[in-house]
């Protein structure tokens, strides 16, 4: 299986107390069959933007511009044209059916499914509106062991 990383599972691996279990997940996964979105690097430059700690900002903006880069090279996927038609599909019957979705999420959904890929995340709910397919670390068997 291929599987697409949220922010918030990514994230997991530069804070200070991480979830061991979603780390123990990442470690079992095949390198090659993990993918990250250009949303997610956007959604961590805005987090690493808010930061007032500048070392911290610092360590985290080297963290991305040069491991988390070379680390997923050519497993980072743009928002092209069919993910958009696909997302325009996504939020367009999710309106009609009176419900809003986050933006974001709904385009990191619309990649995954048109990429064919397992989001990877904690929003869950949001995924699932989205009709994406969703695997939650943080509430697999690992983090019960």
């Amino acid at each position: 299986m291929k599987y697409l990383l949220d922010t918030n599972v990514i994230s997991e691996l530069v804070k200070k107390e991480p979830n061991p279990g979603v780390l123990l997940w990442i470690e079992k996964c095949d390198e090659m069959n993990l993918f990250l979105s250009v949303i997610t690097f956007g959604e961590l430059q805005k987090g690493i933007s808010k930061l007032s700690d500048k070392s911290r900002a610092d360590r985290l903006q080297t963290w991305v511009n040069q491991d988390l880069k070379k680390r997923f090279e050519g497993r980072i996927l743009p928002i092209e044209l069919d993910v958009v038609l696909t997302w325009g599909r996504i939020q367009g019957i999710s309106e009609k059916n009176g419900v809003k979705l986050p933006a974001m999420d709904s385009l990191i959904a619309a990649t995954a499914i048109t990429h064919n890929l397992i989001v990877v995340t904690r929003n869950v709910e949001d995924i699932e509106r989205c009709q994406g397919s969703v695997f939650n670390p943080w509430d697999d068997a690992y983090n019960r062991a």
